[in-house]
């Protein structure tokens, strides 16, 4: 009697066995087009076997795990070669936009405009006697500086939308580190408890797969199937982020919204360097609550370096830390006076820190890295445009008004063809830039008020100042030497005689010097190398990281066929085992009744 129940059971576990391999396939299939899913395989064991004589006899199946199907060293490859590949696509992405901006060497480009406007004065000069000759040039000259405006505020906006995306991607990471932790905490007590928590798993490393993208990261395996997840900074070394023992001890990164120069007790802009600095806590901007601002120094390349990143790493509770991870409170201050007012730690309001009291966070990889770096290229690309736009108006306003050196004074007859829009005066000729210069106003309203020869009084045949300007497409100038507080002499410095607005001044090329036309062509050229670096970096990275999804597919991914006839080998053996069972009950059967008999 004892050796048929023995058999039974054998039986049972055999069935329950086999059902739930059949649960996991079943699990599997249902999960075959699930992101991040890794399939999972049931490892059988036998029961303990009982004694007897002669010797042990087997007492049937048992499921000793599920454990998933995953390959270590491919997920680091794979999350290694997201960070390139996010690092990549950022810049491809921006530097096309870019790309556009410039409209290229097309008809109604920067360098079309430029040769018209040369040939507008080259005819000027033939036809001075003629008024539509001098309504031309002042045409052609605003077109250009129309474009030169368009494009500036077009780059502008790119550098914006570039910080748009760096605030969203704040934003997302601090949330999926959260999650993380939070996943670190179940799965270790799953696996304290002594079960596979296969599916936490999954999702964890799904978060860190697309965390990679954003930088590069770094993960040490814990007891219990915790995790300590770092970002690799290219300034301080590794941040610890997420922690296997849950603590308060990590870092997060808020997002700074704008940094604006301060203002004194009487209102006016500050010009020492100080400039309120207001970030929000974990990049978090649905309330003011999440807002505080800080008054710093910075000097140009703090500033630039701030404005370009724009990520600070911070406390749990996002409040910005110092290099030495201590929360920046405004109770200390290197260097200088206090600015503001002191508040304690964990107050909304101001703070007041020394400019190289934050931590800026500093990717070596991935997509924040690629929209923080491009940013450098847009303000080189910004200031190239400037520089053009200060030659353009340096040079013609020498010719045009006959001096060497910029100048209101209306006695000498003194008239500036291009002008700063939003200071439209000699000392605003200085901070022309892309973005403001214009045709002067006058000259636009009548072009007669053009100057077109040289003398006291011009013939009505003399267009030797409108040749003179004309030759400048030729004349090679010093462009690549301009700053942003070069004034005109400056610039014509070695390269010019004077003269003054009766007689014509000429502008000889410098020797390391460049055209209009080739500076703005070589801007061009160098942008279009820089596309094609990055879409080719974009297109090798894609193929190396499909073939990498393509091996880890091949190992974790589910296959459809390879299922389906692991469910008809679970099925037959489920219907065996049930067999067995069918059998044993007809011997029970048999010895129970045929005793009656």
């Amino acid at each position: 009697m004892s050796g048929l129940f023995s058999t039974l059971n054998v039986g049972v576990r055999g069935m329950t066995a086999q059902q739930g391999a059949i649960d996991v396939t079943s699990h599997n299939i249902a999960n075959a087009n699930t992101d991040g899913y890794s399939r999972q395989r049931v490892t059988m064991e036998t029961t303990r076997p009982s004694n007897t004589s002669p010797g042990q006899l087997g007492t049937g199946v048992q499921i000793s795990s599920i454990s998933r199907i995953r390959d270590t060293y491919l997920d680091y490859q794979v999350r290694a070669e997201n960070g390139t590949m996010g690092l990549n696509e950022g810049k491809e992405n921006v530097l096309s936009q870019v790309e556009t901006v410039f409209n290229g060497l097309s008809d109604t480009g920067v360098s079309t405009l430029i040769d018209k406007v040369y040939a507008s004065w080259q005819t000027l000069s033939t036809s001075p006697q003629l008024s539509n000759t001098r309504t031309v040039v002042a045409q052609q000259s605003k077109a250009l500086t129309d474009q030169l405006n368009s494009i500036y505020k077009q780059l502008k906006t790119v550098k914006d939308d570039c910080k748009a995306v760096i605030k969203q991607d704040v934003v997302d990471i601090n949330s999926m580190l959260s999650q993380i932790d939070k996943l670190n905490q179940q799965i270790k007590a799953v696996k304290i408890g002594g079960d596979e928590p296969n599916d936490l798993l999954d999702k964890r490393d799904l978060l860190e797969d697309k965390l990679s993208t954003k930088f590069g990261i770094t993960i040490d395996k814990k007891t219990y199937g915790g995790e300590d997840l770092k970002a690799t900074d290219g300034a301080t070394g590794d941040l610890t982020l997420v922690k296997s023992d849950s603590t308060d001890d990590v870092k997060r990164f808020s997002y700074v919204s704008s940094i604006t120069p301060s203002k004194d007790s009487t209102g006016a802009v500050m010009t020492d360097g100080t400039y309120d600095v207001t970030y929000y806590k974990n990049g978090d901007m649905s309330s003011d609550n999440n807002k505080v601002t800080m008054t710093m120094k910075l000097s140009e390349s703090a500033y630039a370096s701030l404005d370009q990143g724009r990520v600070l790493v911070a406390d749990k509770d996002g409040y910005a830390v110092d290099k030495d991870g201590a929360r920046i409170d405004g109770k200390e201050f290197i260097g200088g006076d206090i600015i503001g007012t002191v508040i304690p730690a964990g107050a909304t309001g101001t703070k007041n820190v020394d400019g190289t009291a934050y931590q800026l966070f500093n990717p070596t990889t991935g997509e924040l890295k690629g929209y923080m770096s491009v940013q450098e290229d847009i303000d080189t690309y910004v200031n190239q445009l400037n520089n053009l736009a200060k030659s353009i108006a340096f040079s013609v306003n020498a010719i045009h008004s006959g001096s060497s050196t910029a100048s209101d004074d209306t006695a000498t007859n003194v008239l500036n063809f291009f002008v700063n829009s939003a200071k439209p005066t000699a000392a605003g000729e200085a901070e022309i830039t892309a973005g403001n210069i214009t045709v002067n106003s006058l000259i636009v309203n009548d072009p007669m008020l053009i100057k077109v020869g040289t003398g006291n009084s011009p013939g009505p045949t003399d267009g030797t100042r409108a040749a003179a300007i004309a030759k400048l497409k030729d004349v090679k100038l010093k462009i690549q030497g301009i700053t942003p507080t070069s004034t005109r002499s400056d610039f014509l410095s070695g390269v010019s005689a004077e003269g003054d607005s009766s007689k014509l001044l000429t502008i000889s090329s410098a020797a390391d010097g460049m055209t209009i036309s080739s500076y703005f062509t070589t801007i061009v050229n160098g942008l279009a190398i820089k596309v094609q670096d990055a879409r080719q970096n974009v297109t090798n990275h894609t193929v190396q990281l499909s073939k990498l999804e393509e091996s880890r597919t091949s190992i974790s991914g589910v296959s459809l066929d390879e299922e389906m006839a692991n469910l008809i080998q679970y099925q037959h053996a489920y219907a065996a085992n049930a067999k067995i069972i069918s059998t044993v009950d007809e011997l029970l059967d048999l010895i129970v009744n045929g005793l009656k008999k």
